[in-house]
């Protein structure tokens, strides 16, 4: 930001350039170049954070695959590593594993571990506000019940924050991708279910018991297949990858991946295009009565449905239209994310850089950090699980 930008925080221009000059003094402020997009005489000087100072790390638990990224504090994503996992593994040995590719992408970026300032976690499930214990529509059933946060916080070893997956990435599109400045957006976002990251008024934002968003169980046909959660045609039974999958085994046999069928779809395959575009459809409904709700300005697709595009895109726009209350104004722009599967790891690492109350810079002397964090373990007791 420029230091005219910092000052309209509410602080005098005065105090604002004594305050980035000592900033600067101490070797954690740098002047980054001219603001080019200024457009008005000369450019003012942007200022911004020295992204050697230290890094926050992101984690996506996944089905089946553990993501992380190191991340500057400058916001610039320095290394991304993926490994595959099996999700039926307790969560103990799952945040062990995590805890060695942490330690693996920070050797490999040359940061220790007194350089981290946190940790983001990103569950394939809600996080309940009130307990942090991850909620039962979470996919991945090892941790359901489960107190992430405290658990990652002993086995880490660093502090940590968890969240939904598609909270995260909604924040990773408005700070790096397709929603850049979005103030507020509807990410709606597909893996093993279907959920929305929302951000409303510049901010995440989860519900009072962090269960906003659970889109994938919302009804769309009252009579249709039994969900999971107990609910009767939830828009999961009918337009997750599975269902899309399930809808095309008489015809394409039984070995197809979501890839599969949006590759095929591309390909001109019809049976592949027409689940698709059901699924879109489908989709649409639910994104209607979202909207008359929430009213965003954007709605972005991520997940495994987002590399279908217009095939999965068109149909959506269409079915939302004929239900969407819109005073007469065209329905919010509905495009595909830009971050592909990095979406939720890096938001998972903005968070930390977003969340200053709880994960406060480090002070520095010289190049050393204050205070430094004892290495990870290797094993724990068994943790109390909730039912």
């Amino acid at each position: 930001m420029t230091r005219a930008a910092l000052a309209d925080v509410g602080l005098a221009r005065s105090t604002v350039q004594s305050v980035i000059e000592e900033l600067a003094e101490a070797g954690m402020v740098i002047e980054i170049g001219p603001d080019q997009a200024s457009g008005i005489g000369r450019p003012p000087i942007l200022v911004g954070l020295r992204g050697s100072l230290g890094v926050t790390v992101g984690v996506e638990i996944a089905n089946w695959t553990i993501r992380v990224v190191v991340c500057d504090l400058a916001q610039e994503p320095l290394l991304h590593t993926s490994t595959p996992t099996d999700e039926r593994a307790d969560p103990v040995t799952t945040l062990i594993r995590a805890s060695a590719q942490i330690d693996e992408a920070l050797a490999r970026t040359g940061f220790r571990r007194d350089q981290v300032l946190g940790v983001g976690i990103a569950l394939p499930g809600p996080i309940q506000r009130r307990t942090g214990l991850t909620g039962r529509a979470c996919t991945l059933k090892p941790f359901v019940g489960v107190n992430c946060r405290e658990m990652a916080r002993d086995v880490l070893r660093l502090p940590v924050l968890v969240d939904n997956d598609a909270n995260l990435a909604a924040l990773a599109e408005v700070t790096w991708g397709a929603a850049k400045g979005c103030r507020d957006l509807a990410y709606v976002y597909s893996a093993t279910g279907i959920g929305v990251g929302f951000i409303v008024n510049g901010e995440l934002y989860a519900g009072a018991n962090g269960t906003a968003g659970e889109i994938g169980h919302t009804t769309i046909d009252e009579n249709g297949l039994v969900c999971e959660c107990g609910g009767r045609g939830c828009l999961n039974t009918l337009a997750n990858p599975d269902a899309i999958i399930r809808n095309l085994k008489q015809s394409h046999g039984t070995d197809l991946t979501i890839a599969d069928v949006i590759a095929l779809a591309h390909g001109g395959d019809a049976g592949c295009r027409r689940v698709l575009a059901d699924a879109g459809r489908h989709i649409g409904v639910a994104t209607a009565n979202m909207y008359n709700l929430l009213d965003p300005e954007l709605i972005v697709i991520g997940g495994t449905l987002a590399p279908a595009g217009q095939i999965l895109i068109d149909p959506l726009c269409k079915s939302m239209a004929r239900r969407a209350i819109h005073a007469g104004e065209a329905i919010p722009p509905v495009i595909a994310g830009e971050l592909g599967e990095q979406a939720v790891v890096t938001g998972a690492a903005a968070a930390v850089l977003a969340d200053a109350a709880n994960f406060p810079l480090p002070l520095y002397i010289g190049d050393r950090r204050t205070q430094g964090r004892p290495t990870p373990v290797t094993a724990l007791p068994e943790y109390p699980v909730s039912t």
